[in-house]
């Protein structure tokens, strides 16, 4: 199971969760439970089944599962826990809308082993943590460039101080990309690769 959800990335085949590209780290037992609630989205699983589910037949601490709760709360990102959210006196739901693999945007940006999905619209990337594509190097601005997804899909640099470059040409204004592109942001190479595209359907509770 590969989803999307409030800027993150949750993998079960690869045991992976990533935030705004970047892999966040989780413990086996947290990332069991974030699997849990969003297997059952959108109905709360009660804390007997979650602690059943990650500690058979063992006793522990009621503390536990508040704690990976909070855990997984501060790798996502969920400050005002609307993401995992607490059902009083039962346990808890996993309660964001979600897009599925098949459901993807119409391009990825690759930067070696990282994918960061781009959505409809304008996509920044930059050392700002609010942007789409985020690179935490100096050599990019805080907000570098803009890849725009729509009927043709553009990249332009916003001014930054080391350029944008498609192929070994620097761009001075918006410039046309497609599957395949090679594109140089400060010293950081990414490839713009596309994706299958059905129509989507956004699940919520």
């Amino acid at each position: 199971m590969r989803i999307h959800f409030a800027g993150c990335t949750f993998d079960s085949a690869r045991l992976e969760l990533t935030r705004g590209g970047v892999r966040a780290a989780l413990t086996p037992k947290a990332f069991a439970l974030l699997e849990t609630l969003v297997a059952a989205r959108p109905d709360a699983v009660s804390k007997e089944a979650l602690y059943e589910r990650l500690w058979p037949a063992t006793f522990v601490e009621p503390g536990n599962l508040h704690n990976l709760i909070a855990d997984i709360r501060a790798a996502i990102g969920d400050d005002d826990h609307t993401i995992i959210r607490t059902v009083h006196r039962v346990g808890y739901a996993f309660d964001a809308a979600i897009r599925d693999e098949a459901q993807a945007a119409t391009f990825i940006v690759v930067i070696g082993n990282r994918e960061f999905v781009l959505r409809p619209g304008e996509n920044f990337i930059g050392r700002d943590p609010d942007c789409r594509v985020v690179l935490n190097t100096p050599d990019v601005s805080r907000r570098h460039a803009r890849i725009t997804v729509g009927a043709t899909t553009t990249i332009e640099d916003l001014g930054s101080k080391n350029g944008t470059f498609v192929g070994q040409k620097r761009i001075t204004q918006a410039e046309a990309i497609g599957e395949g592109a090679a594109i140089v942001v400060g010293r950081t190479h990414l490839t713009l690769r596309a994706q299958q595209v059905l129509e989507p359907t956004i699940t919520a509770s």
